[in-house]
């Protein structure tokens, strides 16, 4: 069946929770020079970004300095009317009905990187200067898409105000970089063999050891009507490619490595517990990491909760009792030691056994959470995060497997990235997702939660009214109407 087919048998709407926009940079430079004033615009003119740099260098500065192979031909080219699509709203939004999407939200793709830049001023400016074009060039088309304003998070200060800004400038949806690179304040190569030798940054994912408190962000962006959603890409993040030469290499899985670690951190720092209005939404990314990550976490918190530590406690060892072991298990590995029956060094021996380390100020590593069992642990993850997925992602299925912690259904959506290469053809999409049901791999009721009831129920849950004035308003979710 073809899109308009599939949609016409469905009895709910279709939301594409992440395409993208192909920025036309003629019409975004005055946006930028108003943004930026003279000075700053000049400057940033007059540098290459990293990401221009590395996707310019040839084979052999690659040796050299192990950057790393970025997108080559990364957009559509012999369906051209696919690539005009997603440059142009006003055809994107005559397309939307052939392409059996109902509503449609966009995500940067020039804008990658501009919430990463290593300059206040300059990073501050380029996301406004994106920002108003994205707003300007939108606005027309919002009762059937709508763009996202890019929120940059070297502070939660300048989080803060920008939230503001997009929300004075109309957006209804912004995106998050997935972290920022910080200085290690006193770098030290013999710190840890797990520090690259030389190190002189790290990358704070917002939650479990950040330096700042990002909960007013998250409060911020819920008083504004916000979803707060994150997107690879918006900042700068090392060692998820890593390959000079091949660029499938690099890209396979990347979204996931960096999101594994933005949901871990929110996670165990307790985010999910603090804030019980606000959920998390991680795209184009999958979920089948995320039902391994829950199973992960479900499986060390039942080994090293606080209760459970008290069998990994070395004072509990009965040490008369592994000496008698050692002396009747284990007289070949005495005598290579020299010892003989081991003697009275036979004690100092045993105590190398034990894998003891140096304690954490803190020997809870739940204690953000305070969850008191299982069920507590399940539904501050499953039912807080949302998880983008591409249409032709067959591991979707993993997202309501039976072998998922207590039965927890984790909670995907629609994540087109129409405009990028991995979309294919517009018109695919949907059938591309509609064909897990055929397939037997979901049922229509799963299916309707993927490009329906979780991105509505995402966007609703932080602004009732996200759909009012829109082809969706009075729609059902849940329920309830969505206006």
């Amino acid at each position: 069946m073809n899109a308009r087919a599939i949609r016409s048998r469905l009895a709910h709407p279709v939301i594409d929770a992440d395409g993208h926009v192909l920025e036309y940079m003629p019409a975004v430079l005055p946006f930028l020079r108003e943004a930026l004033g003279p000075r700053l615009f000049e400057r940033w003119q007059s540098q290459r970004s990293p990401l221009a740099r590395i996707m310019e260098a040839d084979a052999d500065r690659r040796r050299a300095t192990r950057a790393p192979q970025s997108a080559w031909w990364g957009t559509p080219a012999a369906n051209t009317r696919d690539l005009a699509t997603a440059a142009l709203p006003a055809l994107l939004y005559e397309r939307l009905p052939e392409l059996g999407i109902d509503y449609a939200i966009l995500y940067p793709t020039k804008g990658f990187g501009i919430a990463g830049i290593d300059d206040d001023e300059l990073r501050q400016g380029v996301c406004r200067g994106f920002n108003a074009y994205y707003a300007e060039t939108h606005r027309a088309y919002a009762d059937r898409l709508t763009v996202a304003g890019v929120v940059p998070m070297h502070t939660p200060q300048e989080a803060l105000a920008a939230l503001d800004d997009c929300a004075a400038q109309g957006f209804k949806v912004v995106a998050f970089p997935e972290g920022v690179m910080r200085p290690i304040p006193e770098p030290d190569d013999g710190a840890s063999p797990f520090l690259m030798p030389g190190q002189r940054s790290w990358f704070d994912s917002f939650g479990l050891d950040s330096v700042h408190d990002y909960d007013p962000v998250w409060r911020r962006a819920r008083e504004l009507g916000f979803a707060v959603t994150f997107h690879a890409g918006l900042g700068h993040v090392p060692l998820s490619f890593t390959s000079i030469s091949n660029y499938s290499f690099n890209h396979v899985g990347a979204f996931a490595q960096r999101m594994h670690v933005l949901v871990k951190a929110l996670f165990m720092g307790g985010a999910t517990r603090r804030l019980p209005g606000i959920d998390f939404a991680v795209l184009e990314c999958g979920v089948g990491w995320a039902a391994i990550l829950l199973h992960d976490l479900v499986e060390h918190w039942e080994k090293r909760s606080r209760e459970a530590l008290g069998a990994l406690d070395p004072a509990r060892i009965d040490w008369p009792e592994l000496e008698g072991f050692m002396r009747r298990y284990g007289r070949d590995l005495l005598g290579r030691a020299g010892g003989g029956d081991g003697g009275g060094d036979l004690r100092a021996g045993l105590e190398t056994l034990p894998a003891i380390g140096a304690l954490p100020a803190d020997l809870d590593d739940w204690r953000h959470l305070e969850a008191k069992d299982e069920s507590d642990l399940v539904s501050l993850f499953a039912d807080r995060f949302y998880f983008g997925c591409e249409a032709d992602d067959k591991t979707i299925a993993f997202a309501w497997s039976k072998s998922n912690p207590l039965g927890a259904r984790l909670r995907p959506i629609l994540s087109s990235d129409l405009g990028h290469w991995d979309a294919g053809d517009l018109e695919g999409i949907l059938p591309a997702a509609f064909s897990l049901v055929e397939n037997g791999l979901l049922d229509e009721a799963q299916f309707s939660e993927l490009v329906w009831h979780n991105p509505a129920s995402l966007f609703l849950r932080a602004n009732p009214r996200f759909f009012a004035q829109t082809a969706l308003e009075g729609a059902t979710v849940g329920g309830r109407t969505s206006d």
